[in-house]
C-alpha cells in the first residue's frame, strides 16, 4: 500500500531541449494518490512536453522520474504502461489517417491468435472507453 505522504509519481528537475529551445527547464511535479491535478501555463510553456516525457513519447535530457518512491526507467510508451501510465492526448487524433479505435491502441494494438490486428476487439473496447468518458 502506498503511503499517502509519498508521491505516487515524482518528476524531479526534468529538462528537455529541441535544438537551442529549452522546452522544459528543470521542472518538478509531485502527484499523490487520489489527487486531481491540472497543469496550467501559457502556450509553449512545456505542459504537453512534460506529459509526453512521463508517458514515454519523449526522452528527457535530464532529471528523474520516480514511481512510488522508486526510480522509473521510462524510455517509450510501453515502459510507461508497465508503471500504469496511459495518456489521452489533447489533439483530436494522434494519427489522423485512422479511426478513433486505432488511435486509442496506437503502439499497443490488440492481435488475434493468428497475429493479425483484432479490429473487432479494439472497436468494442474503444466504444466501452468512450462510453465511460
Amino acid at each position: 500500500m502506498t503511503d499517502q505522504r509519498t508521491p505516487l509519481v515524482e518528476l524531479k528537475n526534468i529538462s528537455i531541449s529541441f535544438g537551442g529551445i529549452h522546452a522544459v527547464d528543470n521542472a518538478s511535479v509531485d502527484l499523490y494518490p487520489g489527487e486531481v491535478v491540472a497543469l496550467l501555463g501559457h502556450n509553449g510553456a512545456g505542459k504537453s512536453t512534460l506529459i509526453k516525457i512521463l508517458s514515454g513519447a519523449y526522452k528527457r535530457d535530464s532529471g528523474d522520474i520516480l514511481i512510488n518512491g522508486e526510480p522509473a526507467d521510462i524510455r517509450n510508451p510501453r515502459d510507461a504502461k508497465k508503471y500504469g501510465i496511459e495518456t489521452i492526448y489533447q489533439t483530436l487524433a494522434v494519427a489522423d489517417n485512422v479511426d478513433a479505435a486505432a488511435n486509442l491502441y496506437l503502439g499497443r494494438e490488440l492481435k488475434t491468435r493468428w497475429g493479425t490486428l483484432d479490429d473487432v476487439a479494439m472497436e468494442a473496447s474503444a466504444r466501452e472507453v468512450m462510453g465511460r468518458l
